[in-house]
């Protein structure tokens, strides 16, 4: 495995993209080129989750792809240590505001696309992955990241979206703010997307994935928990209607139990008990079966066998 960091920002250092790039096994795999996926952790613009880091990243290569994690700009120059008293928190970073951190996503893709012949990457099949504030990310990257990328703008094979904030109408709801932690991540959080602590409705929704949805966004695949505290499961739902009426393929899954930031909700990265969740813990198989159905594979078999048949007409 090819393992690297990679800057993506010259204005941040700390806003980079870490590769997990597969070796090339022919007889195990029969794709000359293999897709990829470009992972946004959450952690509500304010830091990054690790679960949500290496250990999908892993995932992703169990499933056959090479993955890409971005560390993206959020509004702290260093990791807070808590957000218990706000006096404590560091520096907050002049170049972590919102949307700059489209821009990174854009040149993430790009990065990859550029040495997709080196890392043995299929540059047709690349597959955007967020998690919370990460899948708000990608989500606004779908929806109105073109506006601001133009001709830049890349366009992913299909995304996927876990417990995102993809409706900015939608209410949070009040166990969020019931600590003083809750409410520093989202007051920072705003000041990040808005440069105001207390947003007003209008700002919200310049930038509401919701209300940008379009017929020409990729395939999405959606999955959130009935249970989520921080981040109201009618976010998935809502979005997901607004993305089949406008006739954008789509994939939902809204199971019962599960917690909010519990990433692959398995046992072995499950950070505290209640973030292992037996059926959430099935949205990565669930996924590994519909990625198979968006992606095109061009299998070595196939083509030794196209060029055997194209052979023997050339004989006849």
């Amino acid at each position: 495995m090819k393992i690297e960091t990679l800057s993506i920002d010259q204005n941040d250092e700390k806003a980079v993209l870490k590769t997990y790039i597969l070796d090339d096994y022919p007889k195990y795999y029969q794709q000359q080129k293999r897709p990829a996926v470009v992972i946004c952790p959450g952690g509500g613009y304010t830091t990054l989750a690790r679960k949500e880091k290496e250990p999908v990243a892993l995932k992703i290569n169990g499933m056959g792809y090479h993955a890409f994690v971005l560390e993206y700009s959020v509004i702290f120059k260093e990791k807070p240590k808590s957000f218990e008293k706000e006096e404590e928190l560091p520096e907050m970073n002049p170049n972590g505001y919102f949307p700059v951190q489209i821009y990174q996503v854009r040149n993430a893709l790009s990065l990859i696309r550029e040495h997709a012949e080196e890392w043995n990457v299929d540059k047709d099949q690349l597959i955007l992955l967020g998690f919370s504030a990460g899948g708000h990310l990608v989500a606004s990257y779908l929806t109105f990241g073109k506006e601001l990328l133009g001709d830049n703008y890349i366009k992913p094979k299909a995304a996927v979206l876990g417990y995102a904030r993809t409706n900015m109408a939608v209410p949070d709801w009040k166990e969020k703010f019931a600590t003083a932690s809750g409410r520093n991540i989202t007051k920072y959080k705003y000041l990040c997307q808005f440069r105001t602590a207390e947003p007003t409705m209008e700002q919200k929704l310049t930038i509401d994935p919701y209300t940008n949805v379009h017929k020409d966004m990729p395939p999405v695949f959606l999955w959130h928990s009935a249970t989520d505290t921080h981040i109201n499961a009618l976010c998935a739902l809502t979005f997901a209607q607004k993305l089949f009426e406008t006739g954008v393929p789509v994939e939902l899954h809204l199971f019962a139990g599960g917690v909010h930031g519990c990433a692959l909700a398995d046992k072995v990265s499950a950070s505290i008990a209640n973030h292992y969740d037996e059926g959430c813990e099935q949205w990565t198989n669930l996924l590994q079966i519909w990625l198979k159905r968006i992606l095109t594979e061009d299998s070595k078999e196939k083509r030794e066998k196209e060029e055997q048949q194209g052979k023997e007409k050339q004989d006849e």
